[in-house]
């Protein structure tokens, strides 16, 4: 496959920004991109999420969260998540 040059203008704070969290994860920029561009082929989408985790979404699901208390939506406790999930890895590690 043929590569090509890309020129793009963007602010310098916001790229050495991004390039110290990519660093972090042992990728580059331009690996970065092409991932990038690979996803929006591949899903025909998009792909914009925050795998490192931010204020905003952790307090967006904490207002939904509080919606679903509100309405009356039981959800479960951590001990029967931890429960459930060592259930599901022993059946996995199992054949199961």
């Amino acid at each position: 496959m043929a590569s090509t040059n890309m020129s793009i203008r963007v602010d310098s704070e916001l790229k050495e920004q991004a390039e110290a969290i990519l660093n972090q994860l042992g990728l580059t920029l331009t690996g970065s991109i092409n991932m990038f561009l690979r996803q929006i082929v591949r899903d025909k989408a998009i792909p914009l999420s925050s795998p490192i985790g931010s204020e905003q979404s952790l307090y967006a699901d904490l207002l939904n969260a509080k919606v679903n208390r509100e309405q009356g939506v039981q959800g479960i406790s951590a001990t029967e998540v931890l429960t459930k999930m060592d259930r599901v890895i022993d059946r996995v590690e199992s054949g199961g």
